[in-house]
């Protein structure tokens, strides 16, 4: 288990030295490849270099209910005020929701036998040699690789999500309808049609709509779901 001071070490030592060229999607799953380098601590020029998948999961547009709840809970007078004024500036915001997953046991490993830096080097060339539009060369900490991972998908997304609240301006997806973002609306439309006969999506649908606040505004059409899978047993 990391201790903070690790933490930090690896957050700080996390250097990014080829980064994908394309943006990560805004209307959809982008995987992105990774080479992370780093230096073993047991071993002198022993460097690993560990290769896998990152799945950035399609950003999900927030609804002001949701953050107006949030500042209610989390805040007092101020909270409140500003809570207010979110409601009124609304359609010209956006609050987006991102995740991203990968999995540790289909990491590949490798351990070469040179210096740090003529490794780093012929990784980040031979990847710009294939010309990967989404294959990123990061160089981190070996023990704490997973915080360098970590770290260089927060700063990822961090860059991509300005781009992500310009596209969904331009799609209009911002506009208010009766209180809820329209991309809101197209999303849990989406979820109804997928829905089918699966109980655990109709679970997923019911925690979607209560983390965005928006259960009221479908539950007539969400317990008419509700009986048509129990009548189909």
């Amino acid at each position: 288990m990391p201790t903070r001071d690790d933490i930090w070490w690896a957050l700080a030592n996390t250097k990014v030295l080829l980064a994908p060229r394309r943006r990560l999607e805004t209307f959809g799953t982008t995987v992105i490849s990774y080479h992370l380098i780093a230096e073993k601590m047991d071993a002198a020029n022993a460097i690993s270099i560990r290769e896998g998948q990152v799945h950035a999961e399609r950003p999900q547009l927030l609804t002001p209910a949701f953050f107006h709840k949030l500042l209610l809970e989390g805040f007092g007078e101020d909270g409140q005020r500003f809570a207010e004024w979110l409601q009124e500036h609304a359609q010209d915001l956006a609050f987006l929701k991102y995740g991203f997953r990968f999995r540790r046991e289909a990491a590949r490993e490798t351990t070469v036998h040179d210096s740090l830096a003529n490794v780093a080097a012929r990784v980040r060339e031979d990847v710009k040699q294939r010309g990967e539009p989404l294959t990123a060369v990061i160089q981190g900490v070996d023990d704490t690789w997973e915080v360098c991972l970590l770290k260089f998908m927060t700063d990822t997304i961090r860059k991509a999500a300005p781009g992500h609240v310009s596209e969904m301006k331009r799609g209009r997806l911002l506009e208010l309808l009766d209180g809820i973002p329209r991309g809101v609306r197209a999303d849990v439309e989406r979820d109804f049609e997928t829905v089918g006969n699966d109980r655990a999506k109709l679970k997923a649908l019911a925690n979607k709509l209560r983390e965005q606040e928006v259960f009221e505004a479908y539950e007539d059409r969400f317990f008419a779901l509700v009986r048509r899978i129990s009548e189909a047993g």
